[in-house]
């Protein structure tokens, strides 16, 4: 009846207009009504009084309609209240798994900027309770993108995820959070960060933030002080070695963020403690440190050693500075075959070398000898091996100067074979009549580090030898007398005439294979700006090769005795020793075309079987488990059998996390496995200092401010208000309401039926 139904219950309402004319025009339309009706009842004498109350009730008509006019309406008024939010913004970014928060001063204990934002919210749980319930507090998580979060339960330790992101966007993720925020009035954004961002300050999701009014107040989590951060990347040693032998270590350490501070790395017999090798690196910009350290073991068993970085400061982590690393030691002697075409200088300082050392088993075969001529050696023979069995029987195998033609096609065959499937390791000792120069046509040209031709002119003139760094990290050529691994400072004078070498096979760099490697070289040779290869390597099949250009190192005993040639020759013949000891051990190999790679960067991946009993039961395709750090499967690979080399399968894998994986198969008796590093480059892993310097200038360009860890309780004093109050008005019209319909029909039948009474027009 009255059109009161859009009016909430309970509420108290009154009369309002929606167009309310002014006095002035009231006072005027009354007036104007009033005239009217007077002018319309005018001039009748008859029942003067029948005729006022007809003309009051034409008043009551024409003031109703213009009250209708009006717009008259009955108002409800409510009080509406609109809290504000509370955007709150928490890194979980990788660089906040950095442990750098100093937390026992006493102890050094630090803990993560991630530990440090957790205690900083349970320390002011009650303020945020207080807080959410006055406003609406929105939690976000974020990295390269923000994500909203459930609000934490004070009543029980906060538990944050782990660092998830590899690339952080701090000014995009509060840009981001604000937009999916823009349904109500935003107080501030509270960003609890460590400032590693990806990239500076941009000018547009800044632009986003100041027209959406929303100051950013910003909690700078970690150590103001820029601390860098060595890191043990790897250590790469061989799994077994002789007892008595220089056991190489190679070490690979990366220095992250502004650590550019020298220090030592060291290694240590874990059970007694007894320091095997130290080596110092100097400060610098080097971003990745590879150094050799060598270890000497004297017992048998397994060696246990351990690598450590000394810094000369505190470390960022301290945890990533050491490696363990266990080597299976031998006491059985290494089996050498020696072969030398007629008895040069060399060959008798290196025969009496084999025959005296006691960790060598050697069999050694002059072929210009007659047949009257007793064969030296521990296992004198009275002809070279022929069959596979009888080369086996070797561990490495000498060839000097000697002709291709003391054995046959076949003798030839199996030797390569003992060397590419048998992981034999081959020492050829360079001469001026048939090595290499023979062999050119036989397959076992294919051993040689280097490619044709095979006449090599000799150099010349005197020179001395020098190691390279592969020679280095591969634990060979290092001549002291001390134990160091430095080469001594005598064999580079060139006042030393003993220290020259006068004979030396002269091979061209450009005519090295793309797989060999040099371990030793000329220090000066006149008229030649680049030093000429002496010693090269090569990894042929399973086995190793090595090629030695001179046979004058027996000069070096006029300077030191036996010590220099014999440090030099065994050395040689254990690293290649310990190639076959390996070997031995292998049925198979899988072969990464890198050891470590970026995220994202194709890794080709190489199975080869060398033992064709198993090769012939295998499948066409193979699956590769790829393992990561915790120990499960991240994925698996197929590798494809090659059409052309059926004792090979190929693949490849795009790593798309960083990490430490293990990529292993485990099919028809090959159990095989291999490590692959997959290293973030993003500047989140390569900077791992805090920026508070940008998280200060995203609080200034944004109209916010910075709180310090300490003054953590400040936080919320700084928090505006901007809570909207707000009179709500809910109207019902009374125009269209049934009751205003029935007062006008009412009063219309009232003056139509007095008219007709009197009988006006």
């Amino acid at each position: 009846m009255f059109n009161l139904d859009y009016l909430p219950s309970g509420d108290e309402f009154h009369l309002g207009w929606l167009a309310p004319w002014p006095l002035w025009l009231w006072i005027l339309v009354i007036l104007g009504i009033f005239v009217f009706t007077i002018w319309c009842y005018r001039g009748s004498s008859r029942a003067p009084k029948r005729h006022v109350a007809l003309g009051l009730i034409r008043f009551i008509l024409l003031v109703v309609v213009a009250v209708l006019l009006n717009g008259p309406v009955l108002e409800s008024h409510r009080e509406l209240h609109t809290v504000d939010q509370v955007l709150v913004l928490i890194d979980e970014s990788g660089s906040m798994a950095v442990p750098d928060v100093v937390d026992d001063p006493l102890q050094d204990n630090r803990m993560t900027r991630q530990e440090q934002v957790r205690r900083l919210l349970e320390e002011t749980g009650e303020e945020w309770d207080r807080i959410s319930e006055e406003r609406d507090v929105r939690w976000f998580g974020f990295h390269g993108h923000p994500y909203q979060m459930d609000a934490p339960d004070h009543s029980i330790p906060l538990n944050l995820e782990r660092p998830l992101g590899s690339h952080t966007r701090i000014d995009e993720s509060i840009a981001r959070a604000i937009a999916v925020s823009a349904g109500g009035p935003i107080s501030a954004a509270v960003v609890f960060s460590d400032g590693r961002s990806d990239h500076g300050l941009k000018s547009r999701p800044i632009a986003d933030i100041r027209s959406a009014g929303v100051k950013v107040i910003v909690v700078p989590v970690g150590s103001a002080e820029a601390m860098g951060d060595l890191v043990l990347e790897s250590v790469t040693a061989p799994d077994q070695a002789f007892t008595g032998d220089r056991v190489p270590v190679q070490v690979a350490i990366t220095r992250r963020g502004s650590t550019k501070e020298a220090f030592d790395i060291v290694l240590r017999d874990r059970r007694t403690g007894i320091e095997l090798d130290r080596k110092r690196v100097d400060g610098g910009e080097q971003v990745r440190v590879e150094e050799t350290l060598m270890g000497v073991p004297d017992l048998g068993g397994t060696a246990t050693w351990s690598i450590t970085i000394e810094p000369d400061k505190p470390d960022l982590v301290a945890d990533n500075n050491q490696k363990d690393l266990d080597v299976e030691l031998l006491d059985e002697p290494l089996r050498v075959l020696y072969v030398e075409g007629s008895p040069r200088w060399e060959y008798r300082y290196l025969k009496n070398l084999l025959i005296r050392e006691k960790s060598i088993e050697s069999s050694i075969m002059l072929l210009s000898a007659d047949r009257s001529f007793a064969q030296e050696g521990d296992r004198p023979l009275s002809r070279l091996p022929v069959t596979v069995d009888e080369f086996s029987q070797f561990d490495v195998i000498i060839i000097g100067d000697v002709p291709s033609g003391v054995m046959s096609p076949e003798q030839h065959h199996l030797l390569q074979e003992a060397v590419a499937a048998g992981g034999a390791g081959l020492l050829w000792i360079g001469g001026e009549i048939s090595t290499p120069s023979s062999w050119a046509q036989t397959e076992l040209a294919d051993t040689f580090p280097f490619n044709g031709p095979f006449e090599m002119p000799s150099i010349g003139s005197p020179v001395q030898m020098q190691p390279t760094d592969e020679a280095r990290r591969s634990g060979v050529l290092q001549l002291s007398d001390d134990g160091s691994s430095q080469w001594p400072q005598v064999l580079q004078d060139e006042n030393t005439d003993w220290s020259k070498l006068q004979w030396a096979q002269w091979i061209q760099p450009s005519q090295l294979k793309p797989t060999s490697s040099v371990l030793a070289e000329t220090i000066r040779v006149r008229d030649q700006d680049l030093p000429i290869p002496l010693i090269m390597s090569i990894r042929y099949g399973i086995g190793r090769s090595i090629y030695v250009t001179t046979d004058e190192i027996w000069r070096w005993r006029y300077g030191r005795g036996e010590q220099l040639g014999e440090q030099f020759w065994i050395q040689l013949i254990r690293h290649l020793g310990r190639a076959s000891l390996a070997a031995a051990r292998e049925i198979a190999e899988l072969v990464p075309s890198q050891r470590q790679i970026p995220v994202g960067q194709v890794l080709q991946l190489k199975l080869k079987v060398f033992d064709e009993s198993t090769q012939i039961n295998m499948p066409e395709s193979i699956s590769v488990s790829v393992i990561n750090t915790e120990g499960r499967l991240s994925t698996n690979l197929d590798l494809q059998q090659s059409a052309q080399d059926l004792d090979t399968w190929t693949g490849a894998w795009v790593p798309a996390w960083a990490g430490i994986f293990r990529l292993s198969v485990d099919l028809n008796g090959v159990d095989i496995e291999t490590q692959v590093r997959v290293e973030d480059v993003t500047l989140e892993y390569q900077r791992p200092e805090t920026d508070h310097d940008s998280l200060a200038t995203l609080a200034e360009m944004t109209g916010g401010e910075v709180v310090e860890p300490d003054s953590i309780e400040s936080l919320f004093n700084s928090l505006p208000d901007r809570s909207i109050n707000e009179t709500e008005i809910r109207r019902a019209g009374l125009w269209d309401a049934p009751f205003i319909f029935i007062l006008l029909m009412v009063l219309l039948t009232l003056e139509w039926t007095g008219r007709r009474l009197l009988r006006l027009a």
